[in-house]
């Protein structure tokens, strides 16, 4: 009975994590700067098979050590990456702004951009 139930557990514990092991970070995060309208575009490499199950869950916007924005999303507009533009009002010209990219299962990544 006890090698029953340790074998139930550890099938249990498998199933459970058996999610973890098919997600994976976001990769490859590119910046964009549109100088004219202000917006900075966001794109990186984030192939999944349920954009509404495994996603981008923040885009977080920093300039130096300040936070400039956080936006959450709750699924992925495509399974095929992330795609995103935000305004951003005021920057000048040399500032460096970084952007880091949130999994909602696991990993991130960040990429950084001289604003021209």
């Amino acid at each position: 009975m006890k090698k029953i139930l340790i074998y139930i557990i550890a099938m249990l514990l498998i199933v459970t994590s058996a999610g973890t092991v098919f997600a994976h970070p976001p990769k490859d995060a590119n910046v964009a700067w549109d100088k004219a309208t202000e917006t900075l575009t966001v794109t990186a490499d984030h192939n999944v098979n349920d954009a509404e199950k495994h996603y981008i869950l923040t885009l977080t916007v920093f300039e130096g050590n300040k936070q400039l924005l956080l936006k959450q999303y709750d699924k992925q507009n495509s399974p095929a990456g992330f795609s995103d533009s935000v305004m951003l009002k005021g920057l000048k010209s040399g500032s460096v702004v970084r952007v880091q990219l949130v999994c909602n299962i696991m990993g991130s990544t960040e990429a950084e951009i001289k604003i021209p």
